[in-house]
């Protein structure tokens, strides 16, 4: 709670003090008793003086702590489902770079164009793949979509044959 005083040098705790916590003398404020930080300031403002409670030190740190493991849970989230809407066989999700055995000395091409990916679309460049069947081309395209999709970059891959089967006014709008 907030609370507004006349004097600022008021020489008892505007609150009670929690267990971590005890009342400096010297400039009437509370501070934590583990990181010795202040947990309130003092503001003047139209003549009353504001005390307000803040975050000592170890708060922030386990606030910014917090802060980040929710950011990395909503990115998460957020890949979770540009790759279920994306990625149009559950199959797709396990052509990762991570599983590349190395046999395909073209992979290389792989990884330049997703560590490039923003001058790739910048100018409007792309990967004609093509081969024999059984060559690695659906793992080859899996890898790179996976890849941009870690990096947030929303990607469609799908089957040819599942849009040939598609009806015609779908196949328009792809």
């Amino acid at each position: 709670m907030t609370t507004f005083t006349e004097k600022p040098t008021a020489i008892t705790p505007n609150r009670e003090l929690q267990s971590d916590e005890y009342f400096n003398e010297t400039n009437h404020l509370i501070y934590c008793s583990k990181c010795n930080t202040p947990r309130q300031c003092r503001h003047e403002l139209q003549g009353k003086v504001l005390i307000p409670s803040i975050r000592c030190k170890c708060q922030q740190e386990i606030f910014e702590q917090e802060e980040a493991q929710r950011k990395l849970h909503e990115k998460q989230m957020e890949i979770e489902h540009l790759k279920t809407s994306g990625l149009q066989d559950k199959s797709l999700y396990d052509y990762t770079f991570a599983k590349d055995n190395g046999s395909n000395p073209e992979m290389k091409l792989a990884h330049n164009y997703v560590s490039n990916w923003e001058e790739m679309k910048a100018n409007a460049s792309g990967l004609l793949i093509w081969g024999d069947v059984g060559t690695g081309k659906s793992f080859f395209a899996g890898c790179i979509a996976n890849a941009l999709l870690e990096k947030g970059v929303p990607v469609l891959m799908t089957k040819f044959s599942r849009i040939l089967n598609m009806p015609q006014m779908k196949r328009s709008r792809i």
